[in-house]
């Protein structure tokens, strides 16, 4: 069960509770002598009252009289931060009755447990390695805390998350999200919690931490930290006429894909192989997956035709299913445009370039290319290559 429908239970029963006797007997939720904006919400130990009341025209009081339901009777409360004196706190015929000022505020009114607010907000450290890079301001409610920060020394590339704990928490309480991606599985590690698997992580992230935890009265979390970033590996940009031989395929050739569709229209962009392309391939998870047959069996390189305005684009690279190390995270060049001219469209090489990735050793037969766009920003692609390493 996760911490919303715990919240909405807990919602629920406080209210059934209060509506247990017959409605004629029962006062209302909440009245006020003076009309304004209210809201109420029930948890377990309190009322949590919002409300906005301007002053009557021609008054001269300061306070106003409100009364508000609760199932049983109130011990103590607050007003904004500050604790309302137990003298100041009434009931009558089941309901707590406080005089409040004109304007806007919130109230606590408990009946159970001690009287508590939450801390009001906190600094979270975020370190890369053993330095820190970064801080997350954190604010805290009655269900948690959550907070959010850039990072821009972080990425881009791949890394593990860590969150160092101060006190001990439910994984599943825990959440933490680098710009649109967010850690799915952590594994408990002493008195941290790791990610179970690197993530992709784009330039300058935007780091946002929520812990679903009632109660709090200080930050359970002591620290982020990023052991190292393992740099995304370049496609190397070749003159046009320094393009091998090779397997050629279409980008709108592709034979599967998954997520967002690209889009593809004959005569759309300029200088185009085969007078078409794909374009819109964006980074939200999205994959297009293209089929080669070579002739021979030995050492492949990888080589692609694209047109990118962002700043670069980032794609992970399958091959028959698998993902070549080297290949988990390939930054490819931002050329300057869309493909509306030819000098915005860059051959570059994946694989078998200085400071690359080794050559893809491939058997004759068919063979799958997998690329899935992550961190957002998105790119076109005109055709795929493969050709014989030299």
């Amino acid at each position: 069960m996760n911490a919303v429908s715990r919240t909405q239970i807990i919602m629920l029963a406080a209210l059934a509770v209060l509506l247990a006797a017959p409605l004629a007997a029962q006062p209302p939720l909440l009245s006020s002598s003076a009309p304004g904006a209210f809201g109420v919400r029930y948890l377990t130990d309190r009322a949590v009252v919002t409300y906005t009341v301007e002053r009557p025209e021609g008054s001269d009081a300061e306070r106003f009289a409100l009364r508000v339901r609760l199932p049983e009777e109130v011990q103590w409360g607050f007003l904004g931060r500050d604790a309302i004196a137990g003298g100041e706190l009434g009931w009558d015929d089941g309901q707590a009755v406080v005089q409040v000022p004109f304007g806007s505020g919130r109230l606590h009114l408990g009946w159970a447990g001690e009287a508590c607010l939450p801390p009001e907000s906190t600094d979270i450290p975020v370190f890369l390695g053993d330095r820190k890079v970064a801080t997350l301001r954190a604010r805290f409610d009655l269900e948690g805390m959550q907070g959010s920060g850039e990072a821009p020394e972080i990425g881009p590339g791949l890394a593990t998350p860590r969150v160092e704990l101060a006190q001990t928490l439910d994984p599943e309480a825990v959440s933490l999200s680098l710009g649109m991606d967010a850690v799915r599985k952590w594994r408990r590690d002493g008195d941290a919690l790791e990610a179970r698997e690197p993530m992709a992580i784009g330039p300058s992230p935007r780091l946002s931490l929520r812990v679903d935890q009632r109660g709090l009265s200080a930050s359970p979390v002591a620290r982020i930290v990023f052991a190292q970033v393992r740099p995304a590996s370049q496609a190397l940009r070749i003159a046009s006429d320094a393009a091998p031989e090779g397997v050629l395929v279409e980008g709108e050739g592709f034979s599967d894909s998954a997520g967002t569709p690209p889009r593809v229209d004959p005569g759309s962009h300029f200088g185009t192989h085969g007078g078409s392309c794909i374009y819109s391939f964006i980074g939200d998870g999205s994959s297009l997956e293209w089929e080669f047959t070579l002739p021979e069996d030995g050492a492949w390189d990888l080589y692609v035709r694209i047109a990118c305005g962002d700043v670069g684009a980032w794609r992970v690279i399958a091959v028959d299913g698998d993902i070549p190390a080297g290949l988990e995270l390939v930054e490819m060049p931002g050329t300057g445009g869309w493909g509306h001219a030819d000098a915005e469209w860059w051959m570059v090489r994946l694989t078998g370039g200085e400071g690359q990735r080794e050559a893809l050793q491939l058997g004759a037969g068919k063979h799958a290319v997998r690329m899935t766009g992550v961190l957002a920003t998105h790119m076109n692609i005109d055709y795929l290559l493969l050709a014989k390493h030299q």
